[in-house]
């Protein structure tokens, strides 16, 4: 077991843990999502999907939503002020646990129990289940309407994956060569070194692109007399430094996703 690059952190007491940055590994060693400073470099421990391999730098990307695990298709049962496993009408099958350290978000406004709670855990559910629940981890101030329409979101760093620059949101970069299924810290924040689709100028702000890698961020669309322009599915996560990078290699870039 390689030594830890890391330092301890007073709001993170489960660290130092036991496991390098620079390492990939098949076992877990830290929760999912948990937070690591290193200097001015920050990572979170993430575990990658089942879909394929990535190399160092691959900018990686949270899980997607499922659309039948969406509002429209689950609908909440009531549920009291303090409670703390929320009961709804399933869409399709739901695997054990599936919703751990995601979210649970009741889409109706104007109501007690409206926002978004973190889930702590659910059981497996049925093909259109009418008693599938999720359990979270502050009760809910107030009550909770029947047919309450619900999203389920999954842990971000659960099953991170390369993914698309117009659905995906990027949680972080991997630091080195990952295996389908390992564990890993992404790096989410400071100096980093990340793929780039082609080069781009000095000092760019950067977007995800496609296949893993950074492009130069871009906007579309005519100046209104506000002075913003519509944005085409982009969201600045870095800024190239004071040189041009060049295709296809990690070159530097301080990352701003997830501080």
């Amino acid at each position: 077991m390689a030594v830890p690059s890391n330092v301890v952190s007073i709001l993170n007491p489960q660290i130092p843990a036991k496991q390098s940055i620079y390492e990939a590994s098949d076992t877990q060693e830290a929760k999912l999502g948990t937070r690591l400073q290193v200097g001015e470099r920050v990572y979170y421990y993430s575990r990658l999907s089942t879909s394929a391999n990535v190399v160092a730098g691959d900018v990686l990307c949270a899980p997607q939503l499922i659309a039948s695990h969406q509002s429209g298709i689950l609908a909440g049962a009531a549920a009291t002020t303090g409670a703390t496993t929320i009961t709804f009408t399933a869409g399709t099958l739901g695997s054990l646990n599936q919703y751990a350290e995601g979210y649970i978000v009741f889409a109706s406004t104007g109501l007690a129990g409206c926002g978004i709670y973190k889930v702590k855990s659910n059981p497996a559910w049925a093909t259109a289940a009418t008693n599938a629940t999720v359990v979270i981890y502050d009760p809910l101030p107030g009550t909770l309407a029947a047919a309450m329409p619900i999203n389920l979101v999954p842990n971000m760093f659960n099953a991170v994956k390369v993914g698309s620059e117009a659905l995906d949101i990027a949680i972080g970069v991997a630091p080195v060569a990952v295996t389908t299924g390992q564990y890993f810290w992404a790096q989410s924040y400071g100096p980093a070194a990340v793929r780039h689709s082609a080069g781009t100028p000095a000092g760019a702000l950067m977007s995800l692109a496609t296949l893993g890698f950074l492009g130069a961020y871009s906007i579309t669309g005519t100046l209104a007399a506000t002075g913003f322009a519509q944005i085409d599915y982009k969201m600045p996560i870095a800024k190239n430094f004071s040189l041009a990078a060049t295709a296809t290699q990690a070159n530097p870039v301080f990352l701003t996703i997830l501080p």
